[in-house]
């Protein structure tokens, strides 16, 4: 008997469908069977029952290729050949520009004891160094009278460093390495000179070559003539100063150290350019006369034992170059804006520009976010003008702007050129600007001062500093001194950009010629 829930009538506990047919209790039930099919026992027969090896097998064959390509190159292997280890260790660094381009694998003293074997494995990427002309040598910390290098090395490991053969040297793969760094390693571009004296004068190999006690080349070698009768001093001038240099450059041997006597100070004074010249002695270099012929490389020049004080007084006449006193000019941006209690008061500010003269028109190039007014300016009071000339100021207007990061203004220069203004600096005509195709080094000019009486200031930028994109690794220059400035190149003075000086980056702006020439 149930109760509750699970109390059920009698029918419902035995029920007899009308529709089916009743079962014996004695007929056998059915069971269901599996079906057998034979495989075939060959290798394939069984391989064709499964695909799930067909999933082995992709995954296998990805592990494979992961580990192959996370295997490094096996790169070119190669033996430097020292005086001296200088405490270098296998897996230190193979470096060039600052970056690794091989690792040491061993360092072992050579049979004869004379020196050290370095094996060396060069990445992949940069196997075209290992080419005749390349020169080795080994970096380590360095105090002289001429500063200090190789301090990273104090404390962390050795690495090797090298300077690249030419470009079309034949390969190589056993060299010999230096015992110090090359005269000519710091920087390899620039105009070879020699320079013939009666003697030696204290000149030796690494000297300075040097104008106005800022240095501006070196001595790569000191030896004989071929006759024996003089002493050839092999110098190079590096390139951003070439233009220092002429046919009417006087050169002579400076020790460092200058002696004379005064009567009006009762005694002997002593001039000394710099420790360095006088551990090594050093070259000193003037340019005495204007209209000079550009060095070229082999010009041969004489050099004097001492300097004579007449080329100093000459020198104070000569402009050695002009390259910074072209194109550039104040611009001032001026506007009103409301302040407090809905007062009006007038604001400026001063940016570089550029004069530059496109297809026989002048065009004032400035960086194009100069001309975008804020919120807070009145509408029609945001003008623009040349420093010092009041005649020149003009409202900005949609045309002025641009969408691109310059903007080239050719009604501004018009104006003042109508006026008869004899003070606007020359523009920059387009046969000295180009596209720069790789980095060079630059000097980045400003102009300071009223349009009647300008002064010029600029800074040099060297290649180091400057990305392929031509965004700079480090500018310490203010946005409102030094943006829009013209960037002209030190090898010929030529125009190639424009600097752009944001809040968190800089970068040299390239002037197309194609812009200004609608």
């Amino acid at each position: 008997m149930l109760f509750g829930k699970n109390q059920l009538s009698e029918s419902e506990s035995h029920p007899t469908p009308s529709n089916h047919k009743s079962v014996a209790a004695d007929a056998p039930r059915e069971f269901p069977s599996a079906v057998v099919r034979e495989v075939d026992g060959s290798f394939w027969g069984r391989l064709g029952t499964s695909y799930m090896w067909v999933v082995a097998l992709v995954c296998l064959s990805v592990s494979i290729g992961l580990v192959w390509w996370s295997l490094p190159d096996s790169g070119l292997p190669m033996t430097v050949h020292f005086p001296d280890g200088h405490g270098l260790a296998i897996e230190d660094n193979v470096r060039f520009r600052g970056i690794d381009v091989g690792v040491v694998e061993s360092v072992e003293l050579n049979q004869e004891l004379s020196g050290v074997d370095v094996s060396i494995n060069l990445f992949s990427f940069a196997e075209h160094l290992a080419r005749e002309g390349t020169r080795f040598w080994i970096v380590r910390p360095q105090l002289g009278f001429g500063g200090v290098s190789g301090l990273e090395t104090a404390v962390g490991s050795k690495y090797i460093t090298l300077l690249p053969g030419p470009v079309d040297g034949a390969g190589q793969l056993d060299f010999q390495g230096l015992s110090d760094a090359p005269p000519d390693s710091l920087e390899t571009s620039g105009i070879e000179i020699l320079l013939r004296g009666e003697d030696r004068n204290s000149v030796t190999e690494g000297s300075p070559v040097s104008y106005r006690g800022v240095d501006i080349g070196r001595v790569l070698s000191v030896g004989l003539s071929p006759d024996g009768l003089k002493v050839d001093v092999r110098v190079r001038i590096l390139e951003r100063y070439t233009k220092l240099v002429t046919s009417e450059s006087k050169f002579w041997a400076s020790s460092g150290v200058d002696a004379s006597f005064s009567a009006l100070s009762g005694g002997l004074n002593f001039e000394m350019e710099s420790l360095e010249t006088l551990l090594k002695g050093g070259v000193s270099v003037l340019t005495v006369a204007n209209g000079g012929r550009p060095i070229k490389p082999g010009d041969d020049f004489e050099l004097y034992r001492s300097v004579d004080e007449q080329w100093r007084e000459q020198a104070d006449q000569v402009q050695a170059t002009d390259i910074a006193r072209r194109g550039a000019i104040p611009i001032e941006i001026s506007w009103k804006q409301k302040s407090f209690l809905g007062r009006t008061s007038e604001k400026s500010k001063k940016v570089m520009g550029v004069l530059v003269g496109l297809g026989g028109q002048d065009f004032v190039v400035v960086p194009s976010d100069v001309l975008t007014a804020s919120e807070k300016v009145l509408p029609e009071s945001f003008e623009i003008s040349i420093a010092g000339l009041p005649d020149s100021r003009q409202k900005i207007t949609s045309d002025m702007q641009s969408d691109g990061a310059l903007s080239f203004i050719d009604s501004l220069s018009g104006v003042v050129r109508s006026g008869g203004s004899s003070s606007l600096p020359a523009p920059i005509d387009e046969s000295d600007m180009r596209l720069p195709l790789s980095v060079e080094p630059c000097l980045v000019v400003r102009a300071n001062g009223e349009i009647e009486d300008l002064r010029y200031f600029s800074i040099s930028i060297e290649p180091d500093q400057i990305e392929p994109q031509w965004e700079l690794r480090s500018f310490d220059g203010d946005r409102s001194v030094w943006h829009g400035s013209p960037v002209l190149s030190e090898v010929d003075g030529d125009l190639i950009g424009i600097m752009l000086v944001e809040e968190n980056s800089s970068r040299i702006e390239p002037v197309s010629k194609s812009e200004g020439v609608q």
